[in-house]
């Protein structure tokens, strides 16, 4: 079932070593002889990717040097970062991947090249924490208003009642939408930010803006690269905050870089400290400048599951929250396979589409290419063994046989194991055909039939809950990204950096455990409405900060002058009257009209932090 590759793996930096951006220094990597076991059979099972690397090269390298480096690897370029200057995500050939890492790291143009690691969700099985971090007393100064949340996770269900539609949403996972498939990503979203609406839940900042990065495949995995991608998209959309509810693997220079890039340009990173009861760090959490967060139960224990040590930064309910999930995902699906008047024991491919099916089946062995296909599946069912491999010895992933299928025009796909009974798999991509698996037994009973035989397929989704208890340091996580987002709105966004922000919540944590930081809990249990006030105490945003809302319309150009004022008026008084407001941010009318103190109440009650 499974191919061993052994690498020698660039694991981290040697001790003490840094780079800063622009130097022409190679990086001394530290590398340790493990061997990799990974399966082809989807992706959401690798360590890494077997065929992407993660390369940076010298700065001011030249075009055709470059060029010539990745050429000579078989390699192709795939992404450029500009987030982290002079890095690329290069795909090499199939079985291609420990020559090319090796070649790459010899290179005298290159400062590393890397595995392409892949990260899972933080969650583990069922979790509530909106009192518990003093959201509430917080949200009289603000609700997160102004400020841009960016959860890069699973996606989000983005028909969801108690969650606001993101202001922008894009897809890292090839052949995916945004659609979150898996519900970790709608849950962290729904922490973060479910709107207050007199229904289910309500999240630390209901007013926050939310931006959304399938980073993680319905499966629950993804590449470091796609990763970094979605930071770089986060960074470009303005987000002020990045959540990050997932981790993996061991130290990645690129990562860390990435994530060095977004604070520098302004961005509040959090992710989650991981659920392995350990010290070992857990990335991205650990990286310099992100804010690991830790869990801890309703009764401020420490979660047992939740990682520790010195990289800790604060701790957050994470056991039992409650929150929104997709009412439809792979979880509500059921599946059915039946011939020759028996139905089978069946199961879903994840990333299989829904529908009921009754065809012919025709057999197209182990579907690993095009010409395992006959023209007469077209319209039918595929019946396709499980296993094969290709000239180089790689077995067949599930994704080739299926988009095989897909494209000699079958209906279905029905996949039979090599071995024993029935199996899991991911597709890594969305299709529009039921595909389900079944048994070595049954499979071997399909192909004994006759041609003609007709079989039943269907997957079908049966409406779930919209909300559900979780645990997790990836619920803890997003309490941790809500206060932030409480901050940067009552400040204003852009009038405190990311270090104010993160300096806000630790010194006003709950202290929890030993006095003082530890590694447990971190300086302890964030405290929204403590961290505002210090926050507002020692930074002072300028008086010429826009008005959040003036009568329901959106912000104006940045700054408060005259053509606000007008504004203002318009919203409030009546078309040909100077009459007072009838309300300047929940207070009282003036003195029937509109002079200087009226301004002075309207700044007062719009411009957060002014006389």
């Amino acid at each position: 079932m499974h191919r061993v590759l052994s690498v020698v793996a660039a694991t981290g930096l040697a001790s003490g070593v840094g780079v800063a951006d622009g130097a022409n220094a190679k990086v001394d990597v530290a590398v340790t002889p493990d061997v990799f076991v990974y399966t082809t059979d989807g992706p959401d099972d690798l360590e890494f990717h077997p065929r992407q690397l993660l390369v940076r090269f010298a700065a001011g390298t030249a075009e055709v040097v470059r060029q010539a480096a990745v050429t000579a690897v078989g390699g192709r370029v795939m992404q450029a970062y500009t987030l982290v200057p002079d890095l690329y995500n290069i795909e090499v050939p199939e079985g291609g991947l420990e020559a090319a890492h090796k070649a790459l790291n010899a290179h005298p143009a290159v400062r590393y090249a890397e595995l392409d690691m892949m990260h899972r969700a933080m969650a583990e099985t069922q979790p509530y924490g909106i009192g518990m971090v003093n959201a509430a007393a917080a949200w009289s100064g603000s609700r997160g208003s102004g400020a841009r949340v960016a959860v890069l996770d699973t996606g989000v269900d983005l028909s969801h009642p108690d969650l606001p539609a993101p202001a922008a949403a894009e897809s890292f996972i090839s052949g995916q939408p945004v659609q979150d498939g898996n519900r970790h990503g709608t849950h962290c979203s729904g922490t973060v930010l479910a709107v207050d609406n007199d229904e289910g839940v309500i999240g630390v900042a209901p007013q926050a803006t939310l931006l959304i990065g399938k980073v993680l495949s319905d499966g629950g995995s993804g590449s470091t690269s796609g990763i970094i991608a979605g930071i770089q998209w986060a960074v470009t959309n303005n987000a002020h905050v990045i959540s990050m509810s997932l981790g993996g693997g061991g130290f990645d220079q690129a990562f860390a870089d990435a994530c060095a890039a977004a604070v520098s340009a302004g961005v509040v990173v959090v992710a989650a400290a991981g659920n392995s009861n350990t010290d070992v760090p857990s990335y991205p959490a650990s990286y310099p400048g992100v804010i690991s967060v830790a869990a801890i139960d309703s009764s401020q224990n420490r979660a047992s599951f939740s990682n520790f040590g010195p990289t800790i930064s604060l701790s957050a309910p994470g056991v039992g929250v409650l929150s929104t999930v997709p009412s439809i995902t792979a979880s509500s699906l059921t599946s059915q396979a039946e011939w020759a008047g028996v139905t089978r024991p069946s199961a879903i491919l994840s990333g299989s589409g829904t529908g009921d099916v009754l065809a012919e089946v025709v057999f197209c062995g182990f579907g690993g290419t095009a010409a395992d296909f006959p023209a007469s599946v077209s319209g039918k069912v595929a019946h396709i063994r499980r296993g094969g491999t290709d000239a180089n010895g790689n077995r067949y992933s599930f994704r080739t046989k299926v988009n095989n299928a897909v494209a000699a025009g079958a209906i279905a796909v029905i996949i039979s194991n090599d071995a024993g009974g029935l199996f899991n798999g991911a597709l890594n991509q969305t299709v529009s055909i039921p595909v389900v698996g079944v048994s070595q037994t049954d499979g071997d009973d399909l192909q004994a039939r006759p041609a003609g035989t007709f079989a039943s397929v269907s997957v079908t989704a049966a409406a779930g809950p919209l909300y559900a208890n979780l645990s997790g340091t990836s619920m803890a996580c997003p309490h941790v990204a809500g206060v932030a987002a409480l901050l940067v709105s009552s400040v204003g966004p852009g009038n405190a950096t990311p270090a104010q922000i993160r300096q806000a919540m630790e010194v006003t944590a709950t202290d929890l455990g030993t006095p003082g930081r530890d590694d447990l809990f971190g300086h302890g249990l964030v405290n929204a409405a403590a961290a505002r006030t210090w926050l507002l105490s020692n930074v002072t945003p300028p008086c010429v900060a826009d008005v959040v809302s003036v009568g329901g319309q959106p912000p104006r150009d940045g700054a408060l002058t005259g053509d606000d004022f007008v504004a203002f008026i318009n919203a409030f008084a009546g078309a040909d009257t100077l009459a007072d407001v009838a309300s300047v941010g929940g207070g009282t009318p003036g003195d029937g009209t509109v002079t200087g103190d009226d301004f002075v109440a309207y700044i007062n009650a719009f411009a957060t932090g002014c006389p």
